[in-house]
């Protein structure tokens, strides 16, 4: 670390009465000769010459000695790891260097004086990478570029400080450079002293010594110990302390608001709320298949003295300590298992730059907070109705780049629930299954009831399983329709959009109805109670069919009434559908062909007798190539043995179809006049053609509820 120029030439002014000894020079030769001045007594008059003694000379012997100081002038006898002068101590990052100025003063008399440098560590806490030496050839505590490239000493050679001049010859200045390790360890303390050997004079001789252990000058570097808070969103970064955002968001199943926030990237699909150090996403649903994304807002403030590149990666790891629990791409893009990615933006969605390794850089200046965004992109499950989705856990770790480590000095928390459902026919196991086709048969006319597995009443009553599979409560509306063909009084056949209603699960078997509000085409719309994450709604979905519906078997060929369901989340907005349960509509009780039969109960030969046969179609399905036949073969019908056919008259109360008449089992015709003389008629056959082909076969249809009345006269023979 360069020291202030400012700060150096303070100390230096401080430090100006700390200097080499002012010894004379070894080798120098004292002489001396006294002189007397006076007054001749004989003449009152100066001596002009005065008188002089005798010369005497003293030779000047070496007293070696020295100190190493403080540039500063500090006082020394300092240790390892007791207080030390300012600019002597100071927070270093791994790898770094501390330089301190030192004085090393020629306090004897021996001019070009050697001493020799060497680093003393004792009882410092950690041993320093290395400790160097150099000459500070300008006397200002710096060390500048062309000192360092001169390299570094391991002597020094010092002048005698000459008396003739006010400037202290005797004094070297040196550069200390301690060099911590570049994996050192935050808060680790690395401390060292120049210690110099020299000769020095001492019990009246001299000899070589070394500084001793008291008379230390030490220099000590604390690595810096990074202050790092990875939190959720700070509304306010400039403001100290975490500032939660103004807005504030629903839960779904709650019905309170919390403290949260619109994903900025998805506003109108994802909401997040915020807790102390957790961020919870809840994810609509969407209608494609694409992977979906959460954005989360984060914070990471830097409480330390010194500005800070972090770095940010997922971790398994809570708190301090934990390393990247997967390596990012050059890009910095994480890949977690199951098709997760993570990556990191500014709060302006920009992605972040990246080191050598792709790990994403965030700068944050000391003292301050700067916002980030963490970018999750995970599969779209509920596309899939069968996966079965828990919450995507992600743990953010935030670590300093001025420690020698990749550990995470502080993480937060980003939690996803995805949202999943599944709608269908009970099944013993949680959840449901698409392969039944369950088939409930009903008789129309018949009493309504709700209890399951019974065919005589007119409710058809299906079990179902709504299962939300998803990580978060939901609650959900259902809606049911069947479409039923209805016989109507004229024998038209219309369809009846028929409600499914739904009930509540009691002991197996329908409870209470739903709550429902009823919609402007007719149909029901009914909400179920809240569902939570993992759990399922049993409830019972009842048809009641009207009395009036078309059997489903006609003729022998049957086609089931589709029960068509559909379930819709409130919140997530999710939509499964059950459309494969089926219905079978039975004939009613009254099933049959009505036949009636009126006609004179007396008259004479020779008398026309008029009577009238209907004929009702009491099934709740069309009759294929119906007609009504008056034979003699009818058993117990002697009519053509008595009487003489005169006329025959059909009618019938539908519309559909052409009365048609047959006489002796001859060819069908639309003319009631038979081809052949009257008393030769033995049979008469009366039918309907309903497909306009000209005669009554199989293709033709004689409704359900159809009547066909015939009247018959004959002449009494």
């Amino acid at each position: 670390m360069k020291v202030n120029p400012r700060f150096v030439a303070l100390m230096m002014a401080l430090a100006a009465g700390t200097a080499g000894a002012a010894g004379t020079p070894a080798g120098t030769v004292i002489t001396n000769t006294a002189t007397a001045t006076y007054t001749d007594p004989t003449t009152n008059a100066t001596v002009l010459e005065p008188a002089k003694s005798n010369s005497v000379s003293t030779l000047v012997l070496e007293k070696p000695d020295f100190d190493i100081v403080y540039f500063t002038g500090a006082a020394d006898g300092t240790t390892a790891t007791g207080a030390l002068p300012t600019g002597y101590q100071s927070q270093k990052l791994p790898g770094d260097t501390l330089e301190t100025p030192y004085k090393v003063l020629n306090s004897g008399n021996v001019n070009n004086y050697v001493v020799t440098l060497a680093a003393n560590t004792a009882g410092s806490p950690s041993a320093p990478e290395s400790v160097l030496y150099y000459l500070d050839a300008n006397n200002d505590g710096i060390l500048d570029v062309t000192e360092r490239n001169a390299g570094p000493i391991t002597k020094v050679t010092i002048p005698v400080d000459d008396l003739n001049t006010t400037k202290d010859e005797g004094v070297v200045s040196i550069i200390q450079v301690i060099k911590t390790p570049n994996g050192a360890a935050a808060g680790t303390q690395y401390a060292a002293s120049p210690q110099g050997t020299a000769a020095v004079y001492s019990g009246n001789t001299v000899i070589q010594k070394t500084e001793d252990s008291t008379d230390l000058q030490y220099s000590r570097v604390l690595i810096y110990t990074p202050s790092i808070v990875n939190d959720v969103i700070d509304s306010d970064p400039n403001t100290p302390g975490r500032q939660d955002p103004p807005t504030t968001v629903t839960p779904p199943g709650q019905s309170s608001s919390v403290p949260g926030y619109a994903d900025p990237t998805r506003p109108g699909t994802n909401i997040v709320t915020i807790s102390p150090d957790n961020q919870m996403a809840y994810p609509k649903a969407d209608v494609d298949s694409t992977d979906d994304t959460v954005a989360f807002v984060n914070s990471l403030t830097n409480g330390g003295s010194l500005q800070d590149i972090i770095r940010l990666f997922p971790t398994n790891t809570t708190g301090a300590g934990g390393a990247a629990s997967v390596m990012p791409s050059v890009s910095g893009v994480f890949t977690l298992p199951g098709g997760i990615t993570v990556r990191f933006t500014d709060v302006a969605g920009v992605a972040l730059p990246v080191d050598g390794s792709g790990y994403p850089l965030l700068t944050v200046d000391a003292g301050k907070t700067v916002g980030y965004r963490t970018v999750v992109t995970y599969p779209d499950y509920d596309s899939d109705p069968t996966r079965n989705p828990g919450p995507i856990v992600i743990i953010v770790g935030a670590d300093s780049g001025n420690d020698a480590d990749l550990l995470a000095e502080d993480t937060s928390i980003d939690t996803i629930y995805p949202s999943q459902l599944q709608f269908g026919d009970a099944t013993v196991d949680l959840g449901t299954s698409p392969t039944p086709a369950p088939l409930q048969s009903v008789v129309p006319g018949a009493a309504a009831g709700t209890a399951t597995g019974v065919s005589t009443d007119s409710s058809a009553v299906f079990p179902m399983d709504l299962t939300n599979l998803g990580a978060y409560t939901d609650v959900y509306t259902l809606v049911g329709t069947v479409v039923v063909p209805v016989i109507n009084p004229d024998t038209t056949v219309t369809s009846q959009i028929v409600n499914v209603r739904y009930f509540n699960n009691n002991n197996n078997q329908p409870g209470t109805e739903l709550p429902f509000v009823t919609n402007g085409n007719g149909t029901r719309t009914y909400t179920t109670p809240a569902v939570l994450a993992d759990a399922e709604l049993k409830v019972f979905a009842v048809i009641d069919m009207p009395a009036n519906a078309q059997a489903t078997t006609f003729n022998g060929v049957t086609n089931t009434l589709k029960v068509n369901q559909r379930a819709t989340a409130v919140y997530s907005t999710i939509v499964r559908e059950d459309n494969n349960d089926e219905i079978a509509v039975a004939q009613p009780g009254n099933k049959g062909v009505e036949m009636l039969k009126t006609e004179p109960s007396a008259a004479r030969p020779g008398e026309m007798l008029s009577y009238t046969i209907t004929a009702k179609n009491n099934y709740n399905a069309g009759l294929k190539k119906f007609y009504v036949t008056e034979s003699n073969s009818n058993p117990g019908t002697n009519i053509f043995t008595w009487t003489t056919f005169d006329a025959v008259t059909a009618t019938k109360n539908f519309t559909d179809g052409t009365v048609m008449y047959r006489f002796n089992g001859g060819a069908w015709q639309s003319t009631k006049v038979p081809a052949i003389a009257a008393n030769m008629v033995t049979s008469v056959d009366v039918g309907v053609d309903t497909n306009n082909n000209g005669t009554v076969d199989d293709n033709d249809i004689f409704p359900a509820q159809g009547n066909l009345t015939v009247i018959f006269q004959v002449v009494i023979k």
